[in-house]
C-alpha cells in the first residue's frame, strides 16, 4: 500500500498545473453531478415503485369490483334457493322465472337440478341436452356448501362455454334435494369494470382470468375465451391469492386498440396481478411500458439532460480560470527556465497587480540577488581552489606516505611470519633429528637392558620407563606437526586442513565436512601458510570453545581470490565484546587471525550470534598468472 501510494505521489508531482486544476475541478463536478444522479435516480425508481403499485391498486379494485358482483349473486341466489316451493311442479316454472328476472344483470339461464346433479327444469327453456358433471361447484353446493362459483369456464350445452354459480336447494327439514344454478354473464355491458374501464390509457386492458389461465371477461371483447399467455404463472397466483406486479415484462405480441394497428414486434408492457376473493378468479391489468414509464422518462431524460449541461459548463468554466492562471505561470515558467540557463541579464518583464505579478517580482528581485551572489561566489571559488590544490597536494604527500608505511607494515609481517615459519620449521627439525634421536636411541637401550641384565624386581621399572620414553616421542612427533606439518608443504592446503581438523577433532563426536568449490590449486606457499594458520586458530576456537556437534569446511577457488567459510552450530558469541572480554586469549587469538590475513593482502570477517553458531570467512586475492 505504501509503495502504491508513494507512486501515485510520484505520478501527481510530475502533472502540469492545468492538468491538476482541470481534474480537481472536474471531479469535484463529477462527484456533484452524481451525487445530483443518486438521488434522481432514487426519485425516479421510487416514481417507478409508485407507477407499479398503482397498477396493482386498479387490480386490486377490479377484483374488489367483482367480488362485489359475485356477493349479489349469492345473495341472490341464495334467497331465490331458499323458497319452499322448489318441491312442487306447479310453481316451479314460475320460481325459475323470477329468480332470472333477479339476476338477469349476471345470469344468462337459470336451471334447477336434483341430487343427482339432473336438470329438472330451466329458464329460459333448454333447446339442447346441459350436462353439469364437470362443474365442482354444483358438486360441492349439492354436498352441502352454502355457495360456490365454477372455477374454470366449461362447455355447457356443447357449444357454449360458461361459468356457473350454484347454491343448494333444501326441503322442509333442511335436507340437500338439488341445487339452484346461473350461468354467469361477466360480459354484460352492466359490468363497468370492463366496458368502461378508468385509468388503462391508450394501451391498457384488462382481463379476468380463471384457475386455469382462460380469459372470462376482457376490456377487449376478442380476447374472452381465449387462453392466457402466462396461464400457469397466472394460475400459482390464483392459488396463492397473491398479488404482483412485473416491470419489463417481456410480453408477446399485445392486441392494439382498434384506432391503431397491430405491429409484429412484440411489445414490453406492464403487467399487475390482482386474485378474487370469492372465487378462484383473478384480475390482470396490462399496459404498454413506454406509455406507463412516459413522464418517468420524460423526467429521467431532463435529468440527464440538466447534468450534460452542467458538465459542460464546468469544463468551460476550468477552461477559463485555467487560462487565466495558467497563461502568466507559463509566462514566469519561460522567464524562470531562462535563468536556469544562466541568463541573468534579461527582465522578467511581468508587472501585473495580482499575487503572479507579486511572485514575478519576487523572481525578479531573486534574478538580481543570484545575480551578484554568483559574482561573489566566483571570486570565493578562485579562493577556494586554490587552497584545495594547497590541500590536495598535502593529502597526496601523506597518502603516499601512509600507503609506504602500510607496504613497510605488511613486509614486516611477512618478515616476523616467515621468521616464525623458519623458526618452527627449525625447531621441528631440531626436535626430529636430535631430540627423537635421543629418545629412540634411549629406547632400544631400555630393551637391550630388560633382556641382558633385568632382574625380577628391576625389569617392570624398566618397562615403565620404555613406557614413558615411547609417550615422549608421540608427543613431541604431535608437537612436529603443529609446528609445521609436512602435509602442508608435499599436499597443499586442502589435505593440510583436512588432517588437521579430523586429527583435532578426534574423540570429540564432532562431525566435519569439507567441500571443495573450482578447481582447487597449490598456492602460493605465504598465502597457503597464513590461511592455514588462521584455519588452525579457528579449528582450535571450536574445540575449546563453541561446544559445536557439526563443522562445516568450504574452500573456493577463484581465479582471482581463494576464499574459506568455516561454520560450527555451536553456541555462538558477540564479536563486537570478545576483543573487551576477561579472557584476552581469545581477543589475541583473533587479533593474530586479522594480522595474518593483512598481511597477505587478505581480510578475515567473523558473523555469530549467541545461541546460533559461528561462521568465519577468509578471503585472499591472487594475482593472475
Amino acid at each position: 500500500m505504501s509503495e502504491l501510494m508513494r507512486v501515485a505521489r510520484q505520478f501527481w508531482s510530475g502533472v502540469g498545473l492545468g492538468t491538476k486544476m482541470t481534474a480537481i475541478v472536474v471531479i469535484g463536478v463529477i462527484a456533484l453531478v452524481s451525487l445530483f444522479a443518486y438521488l434522481g435516480t432514487a426519485a425516479l425508481n421510487e416514481n417507478i415503485q409508485r407507477t407499479l403499485q398503482e397498477r396493482v391498486v386498479l387490480a386490486q379494485t377490479t377484483a374488489r369490483h367483482i367480488d362485489y358482483l359475485l356477493t349479489g349473486i349469492e345473495d341472490v341466489l341464495t334467497d331465490a334457493a331458499a323458497q319452499a316451493s322448489w318441491q312442487d311442479a306447479q310453481p316451479r316454472d314460475e320460481n325459475l322465472a323470477h329468480a332470472f328476472r333477479r339476476l338477469d344483470f349476471y345470469a344468462t339461464r337459470v336451471f334447477l337440478l336434483d341430487r343427482s346433479g339432473r336438470v329438472i327444469s330451466a329458464y329460459p327453456p333448454l333447446t339442447s341436452t346441459v350436462s353439469f358433471d364437470q362443474f365442482a361447484s354444483v358438486q360441492a353446493v349439492s354436498n352441502g356448501q352454502r355457495f360456490a362459483v365454477s372455477r374454470y369456464l366449461r362447455l355447457l350445452d356443447g357449444d357454449h362455454a360458461s361459468t356457473v354459480a350454484a347454491a343448494p336447494v333444501r326441503d322442509m327439514n333442511g335436507a340437500v334435494i338439488g341445487a339452484l344454478v346461473i350461468s354467469i354473464n361477466l360480459t354484460n355491458p352492466n359490468t363497468r369494470a370492463f366496458t368502461h374501464p378508468v385509468g388503462l390509457g391508450e394501451t391498457g386492458y384488462l382481463d379476468l382470468i380463471d384457475l386455469g389461465g382462460t380469459i372470462l371477461a376482457s376490456t377487449q371483447t376478442g380476447r374472452v375465451g381465449a387462453q392466457s399467455d402466462h396461464g400457469e404463472t397466472l394460475a400459482a397466483l390464483v392459488r396463492d391469492q397473491r398479488p404482483t406486479v412485473s416491470a419489463c415484462h417481456d410480453c408477446h405480441n399485445a392486441p392494439a386498440p382498434p384506432e391503431r394497428p397491430a405491429k409484429d414486434a412484440p411489445q414490453r408492457q406492464v403487467l399487475a396481478f390482482a386474485p378474487l376473493e370469492r372465487a378462484q378468479w383473478g384480475v390482470t391489468v396490462r399496459q404498454s411500458e413506454d406509455e406507463v414509464f412516459a413522464s418517468i422518462r420524460q423526467l429521467q431524460l431532463r435529468i440527464f439532460a440538466l447534468m450534460v449541461v452542467m458538465l459542460v459548463g464546468a469544463l468551460i468554466l476550468v477552461y477559463l480560470t485555467t487560462r487565466s492562471v495558467i497563461t502568466p505561470v507559463q509566462a514566469l515558467t519561460t522567464a524562470t527556465q531562462r535563468i536556469t540557463t544562466g541568463d541573468l541579464d534579461t527582465p522578467l518583464g511581468m508587472h501585473g497587480a495580482d499575487e503572479i505579478g507579486t511572485l514575478a517580482r519576487s523572481f525578479d528581485a531573486m534574478r538580481v540577488r543570484l545575480k551578484e551572489s554568483i559574482a561573489e561566489i566566483q571570486i570565493w571559488n578562485r579562493d577556494l581552489d586554490a587552497r584545495v590544490q594547497e590541500r590536495t597536494a598535502e593529502i597526496r604527500q601523506l597518502y603516499e606516505e601512509l600507503q609506504q608505511k602500510e607496504q613497510v607494515r605488511r613486509e614486516l609481517l611477512n618478515r616476523v611470519f616467515s621468521a616464525q615459519e623458519e623458526e618452527r620449521k627449525r625447531i621441528a627439525r631440531d626436535l626430529h633429528d636430535e631430540t627423537c634421536q635421543v629418545l629412540t636411541g634411549l629406547s632400544y637401550a631400555l630393551d637391550d637392558t630388560a633382556e641382558t641384565l633385568a632382574t625380577p624386581d628391576l625389569k617392570p621399572r624398566l618397562e615403565r620407563m620404555h613406557d614413558l620414553v615411547d609417550t615422549a616421542l608421540e608427543e613431541i612427533h604431535r608437537i612436529i606437526l603443529d609446528l609445521r606439518p609436512t602435509m602442508l608443504d608435499h599436499l597443499g592446503l586442502v589435505p593440510a586442513l583436512r588432517w588437521y581438523a579430523e586429527t583435532r577433532f578426534n574423540g570429540m563426536g564432532l562431525r566435519v565436512s569439507i567441500r571443495e568449490v573450482g578447481s582447487a590449486r597449490r598456492l602460493p606457499p605465504g598465502v597457503e601458510t597464513a590461511l592455514f594458520r588462521v584455519a588452525q586458530e579457528a579449528i582450535n576456537n571450536i574445540a575449546r570453545h563453541s561446544r559445536a556437534t557439526r563443522a562445516d569446511f568450504t574452500l573456493e577457488f577463484a581465479p582471482d581470490q581463494v576464499q574459506i567459510w568455516i561454520k560450527d552450530n555451536g553456541k555462538g558469541f558477540d564479536p563486537t565484546t570478545v576483543l573487551s572480554a576477561t579472557d584476552h586469549q581469545r581477543g589475541l587469538g583473533l587479533l593474530g587471525m586479522e594480522e595474518r590475513m593483512s598481511a597477505v593482502g587478505g581480510r578475515v570477517a567473523i558473523h555469530s550470534t549467541p545461541g546460533d553458531g559461528t561462521t568465519v570467512q577468509l578471503t585472499v586475492p591472487l594475482q593472475e598468472t
